[in-house]
């Protein structure tokens, strides 16, 4: 292979004596076509579901003549270039092949193939998305190339969904029996007749006759227990006190992870039928453009709509882990009845992440986890060490990628806030994060918070008898900080300083908020009026 593959290089190309074997043809950003006959050890392959065989034969002979081999078919040599499958390429894995060895022909790029962990590499060709050659390798699928965007989420349901219902089964089956029941019934049809698809390749009629019509019902359920999970997140932000909170979660816990989970199935369940569905207008569309046309579409707005759902899924169970894991670091034990069982806190915290990592692994995305305790930042203004509470709660009430950039020990004054002793502040790189003591030791709460954009002037009053203080003025309220006693002289006078530098450095006045007049009128000395301009 080697040699006609030298035959055709061009001249100013490198030469390369040990051209792979294997190809990647990247059809969208992170998936790819992986072609060749040895896999990697630690590359996951996703076999293809719905396509046929001369489907994949052609493909095969499109990528064989793109690397140069020219018919594949025609030499005999279909296995060297044979289509395997699915992969998902980490991001470092892109980043490598992206600085790979151009160009061995065509726009293909010669480069290491390695795992996110590093685990193993190889040799081997790969076709960016956006090289022109990628259009001619994939329009030899026709219409089954709008059916690869779906594969990998497919492998993942069925991989993941069973384990999802074996957990959920194990500690809530005593709820809601009979919506449950529902649920479930539709998801284990729709699950068998996914299997009976891969393993023929398509969707035949028989296959696609066993859930015809659910549709409605599908949608009827996936809209029901969105708008109960919805119902939740909304009652839960209202409550503002963290015993609130705390009370809310232990009265409808329970309730809490079972309309979740029975959401994550229904819309599991959803998406398999689409996927279904389109399988079975796979075979009109090769030949009926309004059924291509009407098979693109339907792909396209499933994937959309499911994409859309597990991130508003997702963000509620992060707040749910993350009100778990609070309340898991306070003074007490605290139990929630889930399942006919007092469960601990802490374990509640792990039964909701492992619901969230179920649904990550569906979107692709890592496990969902939680930072054990707080990076401390440099800038820090306290007698002795930062308390260990402080460090411990702290990062559970820091939004994702949020970064801790000063920490103070100090007393406050807010117009929204009685005078606070005892309290401490956090700037991170979004907002001023003000509480006192007492409200994070006891119940994991920040008391108020500000956005640094809304900050307008600080104002640092100089007063060398007096412990430094930092006047903030922002957009809707004022806010005093007070430093102690202990920090009126030495290093904690100039860390105190620094504090206050720091926040000065947000002060912001946008544009829009200074008021435009363009004329002004104003009385003359002799009672007549003369116009100004501002």
């Amino acid at each position: 292979m080697s040699d006609e593959l030298h035959d055709e290089v061009h001249e100013d190309e490198p030469q390369n004596d040990e051209a792979p074997s294997s190809a990647l043809v990247e059809f969208e950003d992170g998936l790819a076509i992986f072609f060749g006959t040895d896999v990697p050890d630690g590359l996951e392959v996703v076999p293809f579901s719905f396509i046929d065989e001369p489907t994949l034969r052609a493909v095969s002979t499109a990528v064989g003549n793109a690397v140069g081999l020219g018919s594949v078919g025609a030499q005999g040599i279909n296995a060297a270039m044979q289509a395997q499958g699915l992969v998902r390429l980490a991001p470092q894995t892109i980043e490598a092949l992206k600085t790979a060895t151009p160009i061995v022909k065509d726009g293909w790029n010669l480069g290491t193939l390695a795992s996110g962990g590093g685990s193993f590499t190889a040799s081997v060709r790969w076709l960016p998305a956006t090289a022109a050659t990628t259009a001619s390798v994939l329009a030899s699928m026709g219409p089954a190339i709008t059916l690869m965007v779906v594969q990998f989420q497919l492998n993942q349901i069925a991989a993941v969904a069973q384990h999802n219902l074996e957990l959920t089964s194990k500690v809530l089956q005593v709820v809601r029996q009979g919506q449950w029941s529902a649920v479930t019934g539709h998801y284990e049809t729709l699950i068998r007749e996914l299997r009976h698809a891969r393993r023929i390749g398509e969707v035949t009629d028989a296959v696609f006759a066993e859930v015809r019509g659910y549709q409605g019902e599908l949608t009827s359920q996936w809209d029901a227990n969105k708008h109960a999970v919805q119902r939740y997140a909304d009652e839960l932000a209202r409550k503002v006190g963290h015993k609130d909170r705390q009370q809310y979660l232990a009265d409808n816990g329970q309730a809490i992870i079972a309309d979740v989970q029975a959401l994550l199935l229904s819309q599991t369940s959803w998406f398999v039928y689409q996927s279904l569905r389109a399988g079975h207008l796979l075979r009109s569309a090769k030949t009926n453009d309004a059924d291509a046309k009407l098979l693109d579409g339907l792909v396209t707005d499933a994937r959309d709509l499911h994409e859309q759902s597990l991130a508003q899924t997702d963000e509620l169970l992060d707040q749910l882990a993350r009100e778990f894991a609070i309340i898991a670091e306070l003074p007490g034990k605290r139990t929630f009845k889930i399942g006919g069982t007092a469960r601990a806190a802490k374990e509640s915290h792990l039964m909701v992440r492992e619901l969230q990592d179920a649904l990550g692994h569906i979107r692709g995305l890592e496990a969902a986890s939680d930072r054990e305790s707080l990076e401390l930042p440099s800038l820090l203004v306290f007698e002795d060490d930062v308390p260990e509470e402080l460090v411990r709660i702290l990062p559970f009430r820091l939004q994702s990628g949020e970064q801790v950039l000063a920490l103070a020990d100090v007393s406050f004054d807010r117009i929204t806030l009685p005078r606070l002793s005892d309290g401490w502040v956090a700037v991170t790189d979004r907002r001023l994060l003000l509480t006192k003591q007492d409200s994070l030791r006891r119940v994991g709460a920040i008391d108020s918070e500000l956005s640094l954009a809304n900050i307008r002037y600080v104002r640092r009053p100089e007063a060398p008898e007096r412990p430094p203080v930092v006047e903030i003025i922002t957009k809707d309220a004022d806010v005093t900080l007070r430093f102690p006693a202990w920090a009126k002289t030495g290093a904690a006078r100039r860390s105190a300083a620094d504090f206050g530098e720091l926040i000065a450095s947000f002060m912001n006045l946008p544009s829009e908020e200074i008021p435009a007049v363009s004329l002004l009128e104003i009385a003359a000395p002799d009672g007549g009026l003369r116009s100004v301009r501002s």
